[in-house]
């Protein structure tokens, strides 16, 4: 008659019940950890959205000191007549006249996240001011703190 040896509990491995705890408590961990990565990466790409915002600004209002005048939007009738950085002809002449190093791009820049540009002629949209006006936006934010449309510009 054969003598098996019988193996100890430490070498069998691990039992179902114990696989099944460890894979429980991973996901736990997942679903938890997985909300706040996305969210500091939505604030991250709402950052660089703000920064990118400011950068434009300071670069349009030098143009206007410089030229005299704003650059010139390209309008896009899908976009409600505003030039968008989605459709890649975001103010391309602040890069080609060296006001900005690159042309900017909203980091996700799609149909709704994107930059906006739209220089209103004077005397136009309830503006009673002797100047043309420009207006820049961002389509929309991804977090709830800044999720209203911000707009900066020159004031008419």
């Amino acid at each position: 008659m054969h003598n098996t040896p019988k193996r100890s509990r430490a070498s069998r491995g691990f039992t179902l019940i114990e696989l099944v705890v460890v894979i429980s408590i991973l996901a736990i961990l997942a679903g938890a950890l997985i909300p706040r990565v996305t969210n500091r990466m939505a604030q991250s790409r709402d950052m660089r959205r703000l920064s990118d915002l400011q950068a434009v600004k300071a670069a349009v209002d030098q143009y206007y000191i410089d030229k005299g005048a704003y650059p010139v939007a390209k309008t896009n009738a899908s976009f409600g007549g505003w030039d968008v950085s989605q459709d890649g002809d975001f103010i391309p002449i602040l890069v080609q006249s060296g006001y900005l190093q690159d042309m900017p791009k909203d980091p996700l820049n799609d149909a709704t996240y994107q930059y906006r540009y739209y220089v209103y002629p004077k005397g136009t949209s309830g503006c009673k001011g002797n100047t043309p006006f420009y207006v820049l936006g961002i389509r929309a934010f991804e977090t709830a703190e800044r999720s209203e449309e911000r707009r900066v510009g020159k004031e008419c």
